[in-house]
């Protein structure tokens, strides 16, 4: 007899979990809408309302409790959006001056008058400018990237350059003064960028061009008048950035370079970042 009796609760003991193990999530009201349904069942003939059926234990939804779940934080990896960076800063740049005989003209009524532009023979003269900096850039496979940018601001230290008139007028040459003046580059870059834990680190080639206007003042009798000289010339450099996440969409960084077309021209700046993946999609 005891035999029997304890053969028996082990059978409705293993029996009770095995109904437990293949209940679905929500067990405790499962349990209490499967009593209902077997009271139905028991005087309508077994008749399950659809309605109120558990849903399936396999589902592919972010519901948290389901068997199968997304990792935590994948929504807002954006992994189905293209990493599109924009980021905005300021930078210093330092290159060799583009006046060296460049030529201009100043009208001061009716009268035109030709100049050209010589420097210091046996000197090298250096431009100094302060630029804001908007970039938009395309992350690639691999790490790789490539962006487009566009430097704009005011040489704030041109390099010193004499000025030598090539016409006259009714009252002899105007008198020049160099002022200062502005400077726009439109560069490309090309670049592999290595994530780290707080932030990421790469280097990149850019290439461009450069465009200048040298400001000057002109005196001509009693008249005063600005005129300007335009030059043109190509950029070309190696930069090294690195930068940390300031959020899961924002980065600060620092970029350094220098030109590999000209010798002691480097340029300096900071930026921030916007991203539209979340930590650049790295993690």
């Amino acid at each position: 007899m005891r035999l029997r009796y304890t053969v028996a609760v082990m059978a409705a003991i293993g029996g009770a979990r095995m109904t437990e193990a293949v209940a679905c999530p929500g067990g405790g009201g499962g349990g209490s809408r499967g009593g209902g349904g077997g009271g139905a069942g028991s005087s309508g003939g077994g008749f399950v309302n659809p309605a109120r059926s558990e849903p399936a234990c396999e589902d592919a939804s972010d519901v948290v409790g389901y068997r199968h779940c997304t990792p935590y934080g994948a929504w807002g990896t954006g992994q189905a959006l293209p990493h599109i960076i924009i980021e905005a800063g300021v930078i210093v740049r330092r290159f060799g001056s583009l006046l060296d005989r460049q030529t201009g003209s100043v009208t001061h009524g009716g009268e035109a008058f030709a100049f050209r532009v010589m420097q210091p023979p046996g000197s090298r003269q250096v431009d100094t400018a302060v630029l804001s900096t908007m970039r938009a850039g395309v992350g690639l496979p691999h790490g790789l990237y490539t962006a487009l940018e566009v430097d704009l601001g005011g040489l704030a230290q041109p390099g010193h350059a004499a000025t030598e008139m090539m016409s006259s007028g009714v009252f002899g040459s105007p008198e020049l003064q160099q002022d200062r003046g502005f400077l726009v580059d439109t560069i490309g870059a090309v670049g592999v960028h290595g994530a780290t834990r707080f932030g990421g680190l790469g280097v990149e080639l850019t290439g461009g061009v450069r465009y200048a206007s040298y400001s000057f003042h002109s005196n001509y009798h009693d008249c005063e008048q600005a005129t300007s000289v335009v030059a043109l010339a190509p950029v070309a450099e190696a930069r090294a950035r690195g930068e940390l996440w300031l959020n899961p969409w924002l980065t600060a960084g620092v970029t350094v370079g220098s030109s590999v077309i000209e010798n002691h021209t480097w340029m300096g700046g900071v930026y921030l970042g916007v991203h539209s993946r979340t930590f650049g999609g790295d993690r």
